[in-house]
């Protein structure tokens, strides 16, 4: 595992591991976690347009499907929805000489593809690559490089690429690469807002818009592309915010019966949490969400120095230090009220 110290990228030397085994690989099979976001879709998008400019067959072949406001990224590479019970991909996924997982560094994050990953790497068939950049990876890849200093995995995969073009002296970073790794990494940083926007990530942004990235269409895209059933699954969320222990916790709780009376989806979900960080007084913001299967999801969001993917990590979860999330596997009665009673002792602690 590559762990370099904080405050670097890696050299082009330190990707010679991986860059290796794409190069020997002739069918690489990407992946990223289960509730996509714009990081893990364009980083894999990315990745597969270089990797077959190569001459590599390439899928991308995700545990779920695609938002909406990421549909057009299939546009630029096809993207399947993984079903466990089709053999026919079981069997495509099982002879694929490499998987590499952007943006996760659990295994239970790839959902159900990772018990066919796992058995076809035991029997010697598939080697397992990680590209990550968050905390506390888990020890079960062939190669992994999780830099939790770097912005977005959109800022590995286009070092990776990088090194991976003066190896073979081209130029890999096509118009629709900039336009890929460019909402991998806007996306992951807030729009180049959150803290580990470094000069660094503006110099790779300015890059990416002089090869072919187009910001104000893809910014529209992404997040001016809401449909009327997400708009009302926000309204309905606003007027049910909670403002707890003095300004201190912001609290909201979606049902499936919300959901179901604004005619939402839930990913329109995803959307929302962002909302409940813009009270200045408040350093925790939480969103906990009903799952159609009867567990419970939580995001969490945080300022300063509040590591709230270690809050997350208490229930199997993980992410950044002020993004995070995990999913409890009972229903959200007995969750809401762990979790808030958690929370603030977690607050205190901090």
């Amino acid at each position: 595992m590559i762990l370099p110290e904080r405050g670097r990228t890696l050299r082009n030397d330190e990707w010679t591991p991986l860059i290796d085994m794409l190069l020997d690989a002739q069918h690489v099979v990407i992946t990223t976690h289960e509730n996509s976001d714009g990081d893990g879709l364009g980083s894999e998008v990315a990745l597969a347009l270089v990797l077959k400019s190569l001459g590599k067959e390439v899928s991308i072949v995700n545990p779920t499907e695609v938002p909406p406001n990421y549909q057009f990224l299939k546009g630029l590479y096809g993207i399947t929805h993984f079903n466990p019970r089709s053999e026919e991909e079981i069997q495509d996924l099982s002879l694929s000489d490499v998987c590499i997982l952007l943006d996760a560094n659990l295994r239970d994050r790839m959902g159900p593809l990772w018990p066919h990953v796992s058995f076809s790497r035991e029997i010697g068939r598939m080697k397992v690559l990680c590209i990550d950049h968050h905390l506390e990876p888990d020890d079960f890849a062939d190669v992994m490089v999780c830099e939790s200093y770097a912005s977005s995995a959109g800022e590995l995969v286009y070092d990776l690429v990088n090194a991976l073009g003066e190896r073979l002296s081209r130029e890999l970073i096509s118009p629709k690469v900039a336009e890929a790794l460019y909402v991998a990494i806007m996306t992951d940083t807030g729009s180049f807002r959150f803290p580990k926007t470094s000069p660094y990530v503006y110099g790779i942004a300015g890059d990416l818009v002089g090869k072919g990235a187009d910001p104000s269409e893809i910014y529209d895209r992404i997040y001016n592309s809401l449909t009327p059933s997400a708009l009302k699954l926000l309204g309905a969320a606003l007027s049910s915010i909670a403002i707890l222990d003095d300004g201190l916790i912001s609290w909201l709780f979606i049902s499936q019966q919300m959901i179901r009376d604004t005619g939402s989806k839930m990913f329109d979900t995803d959307l929302i949490i962002r909302y409940l960080l813009s009270v200045p007084s408040v350093k925790i913001a939480v969103l906990i969400v009903e799952m159609p299967d009867g567990r419970t999801k939580a995001s969490f969001r945080s300022r300063g120095r509040i590591f709230v993917n270690q809050l997350a990590k208490k229930y199997g979860g993980g992410g950044h230090m002020n993004a995070a999330g995990c999913l409890f596997q009972f229903a959200s009665d007995k969750a809401r009220k762990v979790l808030l009673d958690d929370v603030r002792l977690f607050l205190k602690e901090q």
